[in-house]
């Protein structure tokens, strides 16, 4: 989910929340299963930290905030977890969180009147790609066709993490993207996520308009 409805729950659910939900399923199966020298331990730490974390208030339960920061910054899901072997899959997730930043860090200040000049456009730019799928689903496409990626990347039962408050994954997650074509057109994204105890699917039609 967004951090602007984990934050806002009561807020309208708008495109935006779509897509974030897209970056945070991907996020969360590439810290969760894909080998890493990372420490077991701190990788639970932090798939609790980003995907958890949540207090409650008088309105009732909210959270998001370790998202937000980290879609702010553009260091998502974090600069200290990295892959045992090298893959174009971190880059993908990066590229796909900098419009995010339009988001949730607001315009640019006007007090700096050159910085502001070269900033601007980037905001707004970044506010345009957040407006449709056709961004995300040529930056996904364009990744897919670069070199690099590992030959057996497929995840086994030894990377299966588990925290406290997460829930309860299964022995093997199988992760997939697919686009969806139509006399040569996209027509949709479609994300598969699965292990051997949930399911998960989100459409992502070029123009935004889900479907599910």
């Amino acid at each position: 989910m967004s951090a602007a409805l984990l934050g806002s729950p009561g807020q309208l659910h708008v495109f935006e929340d779509d897509i974030e939900s897209f970056v945070h399923v991907l996020g969360w199966t590439v810290l969760s299963y894909l080998p890493s020298p990372m420490d077991k331990d701190d990788r639970a730490a932090l798939v609790s930290y980003l995907y958890d974390h949540s207090w409650k208030t008088s309105s009732g339960e909210k959270g998001g905030l370790a998202k937000e920061g980290h879609f702010k910054s553009g260091d998502y899901p974090s600069k200290y977890f990295t892959l045992t072997e090298p893959s174009p899959i971190l880059g993908l997730i990066r590229n796909l969180v900098s419009p995010f930043r339009a988001r949730y860090g607001g315009p640019p200040p006007e007090e700096h009147e050159e910085l502001y000049k070269v900033l601007m456009p980037l905001y707004r730019l970044a506010l345009e790609r957040l407006g449709n799928s056709e961004w995300f689903l040529a930056t996904i496409q364009d990744t897919f066709e670069r070199p690099g990626w590992p030959a057996k990347d497929r995840a086994g039962a030894k990377l299966t993490i588990s925290t406290e408050d997460t829930a309860r994954q299964g022995d093997y997650a199988d992760f997939a993207i697919v686009c969806i074509f139509s006399r040569g057109q996209p027509l949709s994204l479609r994300l598969h996520c699965r292990t051997n105890d949930l399911a998960w699917m989100k459409t992502l039609p070029v123009g935004g308009v889900t479907r599910e």
